[in-house]
């Protein structure tokens, strides 16, 4: 309202814009007084009616939706008796915990005043105290990382009356004499100081520096912090001397003795995914978390690189997309990120759900919907509803990216409507989506790449256009769009952008005297990724050099296994590409379903994928190995890049 007036007054708006930064709220009026170390904010307000207290305290829930509240209030004497309860009954709607004290009480009695106002406030919630002073203290020292803490009632007031003695007294003052001291007893560092309250460690020491978090002692840097979490088959508790050797600062243990460099709890997983959470909650972030059943981890890094190039960004490394790897790379995003990246995956129904509630994302993305990990499933809807869990963790008036392409797309639309979420979309075909493809054309050793985002062309370049890349850029640009002007974006933002490890990366390898090219699609296999990767394949252009495959088990499949498998060898017949040679079981379906003249071998044991590439490859050919994590093919494929075929 004030920048609409200013502008009537002739003021520019973009001075008006340059001022607003310098100014000060009104002394006592919902104004933050002081700032303490671990985020939690006090606010002192004048409120001292019903409307105003709930005015003021629905602002306060609105804007701090997961944090914890306190208030301290009284009410005056000598005045409105009836606003009482309603007071007690409006602070316990709004708030976690509640100092009743008094307010000015004049000629009253200050216990019937409060005893009026408790009426309607639940026992559990509440402290009294006849000292306003002590009060203030008690909710102060009492608060933790992110709290928030109204005192009400008096704002700007210097003086309390107690019948005829009026003593100077002032909130503000009170407020930041308390923030003083409890700020003594807090770090620097926030992270620091949420591991402390989470634990009630005081012997560590709070000139500790905290950086990023690890699981890894083998890999810990300096003042990391060292989570000893309890997987299938390791302890981390057994590396805990290893990682406070190579320099962690502290430790996150159980099962041993406390000291300045370790902190002891029950449950180090649980503790870790308490602490990111808290921490989420206390950074200014804004969460992007994509899930879908193949492409997560290779749009993750796109959508992240790009943004990094524009503003301070942390992703998830890696396939970081479970229990032990969502929130420890929620803990690693930094007090300056503007964003934060981050895959979540699943096997089973509800995981979404739990990793989506500790991420609490402002943007959702869903990639695809396909059978990955159908053997916990009785249809492939049911992972579509296992998918639909982020939708409802996504902040209010947050935004759902969809795949306009996928079948599952108005089924989940459906479902964000519900909630009145935000919904964009991606696509190569349907133009009525928010960002889709209008033209590809080649510039020399550049892809130009056409697209409409909001009815308005912007090209950018690539270095491929398999269809898995384009639509990661679509679904990118698409995220970008929600935060930044896509049309200030560098054409060439995109342009040096690798494929991640594994999900098609090109390598060209020296073996037994000649090169070839290795097509790196091994990390996973599933319907739908092996799907594109063969149609990426197939569109390389070779002169006289020939292609090959290597193909292992598509796992996880279950009942469908086997018509799954049979689909594919039905689909590389459309093809143009021969050399198929199969490693495992359930890939025979593949290949016994193959035409005579697309037939390679049947391979027995990894070793003879070697005597493959020694026997049968030639200079310039090219080799895609593809298949699930678990055949070990991406461990072989791994070993063939760094030259380490002795190993086999």
């Amino acid at each position: 309202m004030a920048m609409i007036a200013a502008t009537k007054s002739s003021l520019s708006f973009k001075k008006i814009i340059n001022t607003i930064d310098n100014l000060k709220p009104v002394s006592g009026r919902l104004e933050q007084v002081g700032i303490i170390k671990n985020n939690s904010k006090v606010i002192l307000d004048y409120a001292h009616t019903p409307d105003a207290l709930e005015a003021s305290l629905k602002s306060l829930r609105e804007q701090f939706k997961y944090r914890r509240i306190s208030i301290v209030f009284g009410c005056g004497g000598d005045r409105d008796k009836a606003k009482r309860p309603m007071m007690g009954k409006i602070a316990n709607q709004y708030c976690d915990r509640i100092y009743l004290t008094d307010d000015n009480p004049r000629h009253e009695n200050p216990k019937t005043i409060r005893n009026s106002i408790r009426k309607n406030i639940n026992k559990s919630k509440i402290y009294e105290t006849s000292n306003r002073a002590n009060a203030i203290k008690k909710a102060i020292f009492a608060m933790k990382t992110g709290d928030i803490l109204i005192v009400a009632g008096k704002g700007h007031e210097k003086i309390q009356e107690y019948k005829k003695i009026k003593k100077l007294f002032s909130d503000q003052e009170q407020i930041l004499k308390n923030i003083k001291i409890k700020n003594k007893t807090l770090s620097s560092n926030l992270k620091l100081n949420i591991l402390k309250e989470l634990s009630n460690s005081n012997n560590i020491s709070l000139n500790l520096e905290i950086n990023n978090a690890s699981i890894n002692s083998k890999v810990i840097k300096k003042n990391n912090v060292f989570f000893a979490l309890k997987g299938k088959h390791k302890n981390g508790n057994l590396f805990v001397k290893e990682a406070l050797a190579k320099g962690a600062s502290l430790a996150i243990v159980n099962n041993q003795k406390k000291s300045k460099k370790k902190i002891v709890v029950k449950n180090t997983l649980k503790f870790l995914t308490e602490a990111s959470s808290i921490l989420r909650e206390n950074l200014s972030s804004k969460i992007i978390s994509i899930t879908g059943s193949c492409g997560k981890t290779s749009l993750k890094e796109l959508t992240g690189r790009s943004l990094g190039k524009i503003s301070q960004t942390t992703y998830s490394p890696k396939s970081f997309n479970n229990k032990f790897g969502v929130p420890l790379s929620l803990f690693n995003l930094k007090k300056n990120d503007e964003f934060g990246i981050f895959e979540i995956g699943m096997d089973k129904k509800g995981e979404i759900d739990y990793l989506s509630k500790i991420i609490k994302p402002d943007v959702g993305v869903i990639t695809n919907i396909s059978y990955a990990h159908i053997k916990n499933f009785e249809n492939i809807k049911q992972i579509a509803l296992a998918k639909s869990e982020i939708i409802k963790n996504i902040k209010d008036d947050g935004y759902l990216i969809l795949n306009r392409d996928d079948k599952f797309y108005n089924f989940h639309k459906k479902i964000a409507l519900k909630r009145n979420l935000k919904i964009l979309s991606f696509s190569l075909k349907n133009k009525s989506a928010t960002t889709n493809l209008d033209s590809i054309s080649k510039e020399k050793s550049k892809y130009k790449i056409s697209i409409n985002i909001n009815k308005i062309k912007k090209y950018f370049y690539l270095t491929s256009f398999f269809e898995n890349d384009l639509k990661n850029l679509l679904a990118t640009i698409t995220i970008i769009s929600i935060f930044k002007d896509i049309h200030k974006l560098d054409k060439n933002i995109f342009y040096d952008h690798k494929a991640t490890n594994g999900r098609g990366d090109t390598m060209k390898v020296k073996l037994f005297k000649k090169f070839f090219y290795l097509v790196d699609e091994s990390y996973n296999s599933n319907p739908l990724s092996l799907k594109s990767a063969l149609k990426n394949f197939d569109m390389i252009k070779v002169d006289n050099s020939k292609k090959h495959v290597v193909l292992g088990d598509m796992l996880e499949l279950g009942k469908y296994s086997k018509k799954l498998h049979v689909e594919i060898g039905k689909n590389i017949n459309k093809t143009s590409l021969t050399n198929i040679n199969v490693i495992g079981g359930h890939v025979k379906w593949i290949f016994n379903n193959l035409n005579k003249n697309k037939r390679g071998i049947v391979i027995k044991k990894k070793s003879q994928i070697i005597d493959l590439i020694k026997n049968n490859l030639n200079n310039n050919d090219y080799l895609m190995i593809k298949g699930s994590n678990s055949t070990g093919l991406n461990s072989l494929s791994n070993q063939i890049k760094r030259g380490k075929i002795n190993a086999l």
